[in-house]
């Protein structure tokens, strides 16, 4: 099953044991747009990284188990996140991760490095190849898990 597929089934099962929320009381909640919950549904769009993070902030449930790479969850309590790019400088440092390992193991190209320098945030399926070719899991890419 691709990233979409993982992360719209198991959003829905979240809404679902979640009250039987509604897209709209989703919304409402996370003070994201209805139609853009409706559409990651439908399995039409993923949702941008800024929306991700407030999904699972709202959930309280780590990013692996939003997009379905895992089926245990663990709760991971919101809290203010590094800013993307050098959160990821320093990890790969961390790592010994250089920026061509990463280019050439991944389809991840060396433009998106540029453009994370710029304030550009990655979309789901970018991270989740970021957090393979790592060894990481998403929170702990992002910050929201110091492991």
């Amino acid at each position: 099953m691709d990233i979409l597929s993982n992360f719209s089934e198991r959003l829905a099962e979240l809404m679902f044991f979640h009250d039987e929320m509604s897209s709209e009381e989703l919304a409402k909640r996370t003070g994201i747009a209805g139609s853009s919950i409706r559409a990651w549904l439908r399995k039409e769009t993923v949702p941008s990284y800024d929306k991700l993070i407030a999904v699972a902030d709202f959930f309280c449930c780590s990013l692996d188990f939003l997009a379905g790479r895992c089926d245990v969850d663990e709760r991971v309590e919101p809290r203010e996140l590094p800013p993307f790019y050098p959160h990821l400088r320093e990890l790969m440092e961390t790592l010994g991760v250089s920026r061509y390992s990463v280019t050439t193991r991944s389809p991840i190209k060396d433009p998106y490095f540029t453009n994370w320098s710029h304030g550009q945030k990655p979309l789901l399926v970018t991270l989740c190849s970021l957090a393979d070719v790592l060894g990481v899991s998403l929170d702990y890419l992002v910050g929201r898990a110091d492991y």
